[in-house]
Formats: structure tokens, C-alpha cells, sequence
């Protein structure tokens, strides 16, 4: 019994160690958001990324998201936005790219043909989107 409990602690052990290394490493999310939304929205999400003077508009500032929303942070809006492949009406124009058509065209891109709206790949893009909004709730100020 004692030989179970030292092989159960020591898998514990490793566990713990495997899991605090790979929390340590940045997540898919925050890779998103460093080589998609840094560049305008900086590093903080604060709308002072390098390209952010470039932009006819500002970009805003999206660390505030929650704060602007009564403390809760809007997933399903900013979701839309994100995507960009639904417009929403009250924003009007806007410089940001629709990315669901951009991951769109990246698998279509990796596949080597143009294969119209198919499951996997809009779970894939589902995906890349909500990895996204995860990390942007977790900056939040």
C-alpha cells in the first residue's frame, strides 16, 4: 500500500510540475492577440499599438471592455467584432479586419483550394476566435 501511495505521489508531483510549466507558456490566445491585435491595439490593450497613429481612428481601448459594460465582459459582441463577417450596424465602418474571413483564407491557403464553407474549418475559426476573447477577458483592467 505504501509502494501505491509513493508511485501516486510522485505522479502528483509530475503532474504539477508538467502543469506550471506549460501555464508558464504564453497561450494561443495571447499569441493571437500578439501577432493580430498588438500592432494597433498595443501590448496592454490600451489602443496604443505602433500602428495606432496610422489608423484614420483610433483604435479603442480594449482592456476596458468589461469596465464599460457594467463589470461583465462581452463575449457575444465581442465575438461579432472579431469576426467582423457580420457587421454590426452601430459601429459603422471600421479598420479592423473581419478575421473570420482572414482564418478563412488561411486554411484555405494551407489546403491549396478555395473549399466553401465547410464544419471543421468553421470550427477552426471558431476556435481561433474564442482563444482570442479569452485572453482579451483575462486583460481586462
Amino acid at each position: 500500500m505504501k509502494s501505491i501511495l509513493k508511485v501516486f505521489v510522485a505522479a502528483a508531483g509530475l503532474l504539477l510540475v508538467s502543469l506550471s510549466a506549460w501555464s508558464a507558456e504564453p497561450s494561443f490566445g495571447q499569441r493571437e492577440f500578439a501577432t493580430r491585435c498588438q500592432m494597433c491595439h498595443g501590448p496592454a490593450g490600451r489602443g496604443d499599438g505602433w500602428l495606432a497613429d496610422q489608423l484614420i481612428k483610433r483604435p479603442p481601448t480594449i482592456s476596458q471592455l468589461s469596465r464599460k459594460n457594467g463589470g461583465v465582459f462581452p463575449r457575444d459582441q465581442v465575438a461579432r467584432i472579431i469576426d467582423g463577417r457580420s457587421p454590426i450596424k452601430l459601429h459603422g465602418p471600421t479598420e479592423m479586419p473581419a478575421w473570420g474571413n482572414i482564418y478563412r483564407a488561411e486554411i484555405d491557403a494551407a489546403t491549396g483550394t478555395r473549399r466553401g464553407v465547410r464544419d471543421e474549418d468553421e470550427v477552426n475559426v471558431s476556435y481561433r476566435i474564442q482563444a482570442l476573447i479569452e485572453y482579451l477577458a483575462s486583460i481586462q483592467e
